[in-house]
C-alpha cells in the first residue's frame, strides 16, 4: 500500500501558485489560510494525495526543523543540556567511523577509547547508542532527534457510545454554531436533557457526556471556523486579520491613499437649520504624510466630489503647501471612485488606480489613521459632534446643540491643517510633515503641479439645446446671460448652441455655436443651483419622479372621464325637457307667492282659477296631444293688480 503524505499543521504549500499555510485540521478537512491574500481553503483530507499528484499542491516548506523540540532545546536546564552535549559527541563520532551501521564488538571498543578521550567514567551502553543512532539517521542527523521524547501521562478518556457522540455534535453544530451565539453551558444543558428523555424509553441507558468531554469537543473546534458559524465571515476575517506592513517608495507622491467619510458632526445653514452632516474626500501622500486635496461638502460620495478633491490636489498654491500629480492613487471599490470617469481621468492625466481587495481597509491604513486622527482631535471636540458611537454619544442631542455651518467648518479645518498637522511628526517619520515634504523635494523632477485653468476640465461635461427667450435648459436645469439672446440671432432660429458646465458646480456654464471659440458666460436662473453637483441634482429629480409615481392620479382621470360623460349625456332633448318642466314649476310658485302679496284677502279667485286649470289639463289629456308638437317655452300671464 502506497505511503500517505502526511500533512503537518504550519506547513507551507503553493496551492495553484498561491502560498498558503495549514493551519487547522477537523471534521476531514485541512483549513489553509493564504499568507499574501486573506483566502481560505477547505482541503479534504482524501483529496490531498491526488492535488499533490496533479501538482495543484506543492510543498513549499515543511513544519521541519521541529520548532517544538527546538523550544524544548531552549528550555533544557544546564544539566539537561551537558547530557544533550555528551550523547550528541558519542553519536557524531560513531557516525564518522562506521557511517551508520554499528558492528556490536566494534562500537564497543570505540565507545572505550571516546570515554577515554572524554574522560567520561561512565560511557552510554550499545543499546542506547544503537536506539540513539537510529533515530538520529532517520531524521536526516537532526540533533532534535536525540532529545528524550516529552511523556505525558494522563487518564485515558471514558469512551461513549457512538449514538452519544453523534447527539453531542449535532447540539453543537445546531445550537453552539450559530448566529444566536447559546453559550456553551447551554448547549450542554440542552444536549444532556435530550439524552435523559431518550434514557426513560430505553433498557440501556446512554452515557452522558461530562462537561470536560463536551468542551474538548468544543474546544476542537478551529477558531476561525467557529467565528465565521456565530459571527459571520466578515466578522471572523477582521477577528483574525493579518499582514506585513505596506512598502511605501522612499519619494514624494509615489503613492498617495485616498478616502470618503461623512463626518461625526451635525451642521445648520445660515438660519440656524439642521442640515446634516457634512461628507469629506481627502488625499494623503503616504511618504511624508502630507495632505495634498480635499473637498468638504455637503455632496455625497459621487465623481464629482472625488474629482474636486484631485482637482485641489493638483492646483498650485500661492503659499506652497503641499500639492502635485500622484503616481499611483490607492482607492477602495466605492462607485465615487470605481467609475469610468475616474480612469479617464488617470488616462488623461497619466496617473495609476489601484483598487483595495473588498472589504480590506487596511490596505490603505494612511488614510484610514488620519480619520481616526482627525476624529480624535477635531470633529469630537466641535458642538453637535454625534461622535463614533452612540455608546460614547450617551444622552448628549447633536442636532440641537449643533452651531456650525458648513462655511465656518471649512475654516477650522484648513487652519487644523496648516496650522497644526502639517507642523506636527506622524508615525514613524523622523521630522515634521511640511519639513519632510520640503526636504524631500526632488529639485530635477519636482511635484507636478497645474494652474486653476489646466485642471478645470476633471468635471467638465456639455450638451446640445437651442436658446428659447435668452435661457438654455438642461435636465430640468436653466442658466441665462446677457449674451444668449445675441448668440441666439448669430445661429439662426432652431439652431443649437453647445454648453459647456461643472459637474460639480452647476451655477455657471459657458455657451459657444458650433465651430466658435466666443464663449459665452450663463448664471444660474435659480439659487438651487449654485454650489450644486449633478449628482445631488439627479437624486432630487430621482426623488420626485418617486412622489410622483406615489401619487397616482389615474382614479382623478377616471372621475375626470365620468363627469364629462354625464355632462355630455345632459345635452339631449329629453333632458332639456326635464329641466325646462323643473323651471316651469318654480316660476309658477313664485308666481303664486307674488299673488298672495299683492291680494291676501281674495284668495278664493285664486282657487277658482286653480280649478279652472285643472279642467283645461283634463280636456288636454283627452284630446291626447303628442308630446313632440308642445313648445318647449311657455307663457305664464301673471294676475293683474285691481286699481
Amino acid at each position: 500500500m502506497e505511503k500517505r503524505h502526511e500533512v503537518r499543521l504550519g506547513a507551507r504549500y503553493l496551492f495553484n501558485g498561491e502560498l498558503m499555510e495549514v493551519v487547522s485540521f477537523y471534521n476531514g478537512y485541512f483549513q489553509l489560510r493564504g499568507v499574501n491574500h486573506k483566502g481560505v481553503i477547505n482541503l479534504l483530507d482524501s483529496e490531498v494525495d491526488k492535488r499533490l499528484q496533479q501538482g495543484q499542491l506543492v510543498p513549499a516548506r515543511s513544519a521541519i526543523l521541529n520548532e517544538t523540540e527546538a523550544l524544548r532545546m531552549i528550555h533544557l536546564d544546564a544539566s539537561e543540556q551537558l547530557k544533550l552535549d555528551n550523547i550528541a559527541y558519542y553519536i557524531r563520532k560513531l557516525h564518522e567511523k562506521f557511517h551508520g551501521s554499528l558492528p556490536r564488538e566494534s562500537t564497543l571498543a570505540e565507545l572505550q577509547n571516546l570515554a577515554s578521550e572524554r574522560g567520561d567514567p561512565k560511557p552510554p551502553k550499545y543499546t542506547k547508542i544503537y536506539n540513539l543512532m537510529k533515530r538520529y539517521v532517520e531524521s536526516g542527523q537532526n540533533i532534535f532527534a536525540l532529545l528524550k521524547a516529552p511523556q505525558n501521562k494522563c487518564q485515558r478518556a471514558k469512551r461513549l457510545e457512538p449514538e452519544a457522540l453523534d447527539i453531542m455534535q449535532t447540539y453543537i453544530k445546531n445550537y453552539y454554531l450559530t448566529p444566536t451565539r447559546l453559550p456553551a453551558s447551554c448547549v450542554y444543558q440542552l444536549m444532556r436533557g435530550h439524552i435523559e428523555v431518550l434514557n426513560e424509553d430505553r433498557t440501556t441507558d446512554l452515557d452522558i457526556p461530562s462537561t470536560a468531554t463536551f468542551y474538548r469537543a468544543v474546544n476542537a473546534i478551529p477558531t476561525y471556523v467557529a467565528d465565521c458559524a456565530r459571527l459571520g465571515k466578515k466578522a471572523a476575517a477582521n477577528k483574525h486579520k493579518f499582514g506585513t506592513s505596506i512598502h511605501c517608495s522612499r519619494r514624494l507622491l509615489a503613492r498617495v491613499e485616498a478616502d470618503t467619510q461623512e463626518l461625526d458632526v451635525e451642521l445648520v445653514d445660515d438660519f440656524g437649520l439642521n442640515i446634516g452632516r457634512p461628507y469629506l474626500t481627502m488625499l494623503i501622500d503616504t511618504y511624508s504624510g502630507a495632505l495634498i486635496g480635499w473637498s468638504l461638502s455637503m455632496t455625497p460620495p459621487c465623481y464629482e466630489k472625488t474629482a474636486s478633491a484631485l482637482r485641489h490636489a493638483l492646483t498650485e498654491r500661492e503659499d506652497g503647501s503641499p500639492a502635485g500629480l500622484p503616481e499611483e492613487l490607492v482607492v477602495d471599490n466605492g462607485s465615487e471612485f470605481y467609475n469610468a470617469s475616474l480612469l479617464a481621468t488617470a488616462q488623461r492625466l497619466g496617473f495609476q488606480i489601484r483598487f483595495c481587495s473588498r472589504g480590506q481597509p487596511d490596505q490603505k491604513p494612511f488614510i484610514e489613521s488620519f480619520f481616526k486622527t482627525l476624529n480624535k482631535q477635531l470633529i469630537h471636540c466641535l458642538e453637535g459632534t454625534t461622535k463614533s458611537n452612540p455608546a460614547e454619544k450617551g444622552d448628549y442631542n447633536s442636532t440641537t446643540e449643533a452651531t456650525f455651518t458648513l462655511a465656518k467648518l471649512r475654516n477650522i479645518f484648513e487652519d487644523w491643517v496648516h496650522s497644526y498637522y502639517h507642523k506636527r511628526r506622524h508615525g514613524q517619520r523622523s521630522l515634521p510633515t511640511l519639513e519632510m515634504w520640503k526636504q524631500s523635494i526632488d529639485p530635477i523632477n519636482p511635484p507636478k503641479v497645474f494652474s486653476p485653468e489646466n485642471v478645470s476640465f476633471l468635471c467638465m461635461a456639455s450638451f446640445r439645446c437651442t436658446i428659447n427667450k435668452g435661457r438654455v435648459r438642461h435636465k430640468n436645469l436653466a442658466w441665462t446671460g446677457p449674451g444668449l439672446s445675441h448668440l441666439a440671432e448669430v445661429v439662426g432660429a432652431g439652431q443649437s448652441v453647445e454648453v459647456l458646465y461643472d459637474r460639480s458646480d452647476l451655477g455657471t456654464a459657458y455657451v459657444h455655436a458650433p465651430g466658435s471659440h466666443v464663449f459665452y458666460t450663463a448664471d444660474a436662473v435659480t439659487d438651487y443651483q449654485y454650489g450644486l453637483s449633478m449628482y445631488e441634482h439627479e437624486l432630487v429629480q430621482e426623488k420626485f419622479k418617486a412622489e410622483k409615481k406615489a401619487y397616482d392620479e389615474t382614479d382623478a382621470r377616471k372621475a375626470l372621464l365620468r363627469i364629462h360623460t354625464e355632462i355630455s349625456n345632459g345635452k339631449t332633448r329629453s333632458e332639456r325637457r326635464k329641466r325646462q318642466q323643473l323651471q316651469d314649476a318654480l316660476i309658477q310658485q313664485r308666481s303664486l307667492d307674488i299673488t298672495h302679496e299683492f291680494y291676501p284677502d281674495h284668495d278664493h279667485e285664486l282657487e277658482s282659477q286653480e280649478t279652472d286649470n285643472a279642467l283645461i289639463k283634463q280636456d288636454i289629456r283627452g284630446n291626447e296631444v303628442d308630446d313632440s308638437e308642445e313648445d318647449d317655452y311657455q307663457t305664464i300671464q301673471l294676475p293683474r293688480k285691481k286699481p
